[in-house]
């Protein structure tokens, strides 16, 4: 199979994201997050997914406003209803979509809206370090030689 026809499911995602509510404080996600080294936190209201908080989140709107962590609750800073992506979606969309909008983490969700995790920007690398590792071991043309053949034995997709 071309890798990057894979979906999602086919190369995993962070399963193990730190969750906490939307009235927990600014404090908590980060310490949480700096425990666990996690670029963000889901912010839930019950089971339903509120929002994202992310360190980018903590810079802009937390660091550079000088607020205080201790007293602002994540529901006032998170990146509210963030757009998700699902386990069947091609893993090439996402990163096509991940560079476009500038997301390092996204969550992904089941058809029925639960949450399972988040792609992160890590997960996608260790992806495409694979990719390139299969083209590295590829044996490269001699001066002179036709390098259609290469070609033939390693498609990475994309078309004709």
């Amino acid at each position: 199979m071309r890798r990057l026809e894979k979906t999602i499911r086919e190369i995993g995602w962070t399963h193990a994201v730190p969750r906490l509510g939307v009235t927990d404080l600014v404090s908590r996600a980060f310490d949480q997050m700096s425990r666990e080294v996690h670029d963000c936190v889901l912010v839930m209201q019950g089971d339903e997914l509120a929002g994202i908080f992310t360190s980018r989140d903590f810079v802009n709107r937390i660091a550079a406003q000088r607020a205080d962590p201790a007293t602002i609750t994540l529901g006032e800073v998170m990146t509210k209803m963030p757009r998700t992506l699902r386990p069947r979606d091609p893993v090439a969309f996402a990163i096509n979509w991940m560079a476009v909008e500038g997301f390092r983490n996204v969550p992904i969700v089941d058809d029925g809206g639960e949450v399972l995790g988040v792609l992160t920007v890590w997960d996608v690398m260790r992806h495409l370090e694979a990719i390139f590792d299969d083209i590295d071991a590829t044996p490269r043309p001699t001066t002179g030689s036709d390098d259609s053949t290469l070609n033939a034995m390693y498609d990475l997709g994309g078309g004709s």
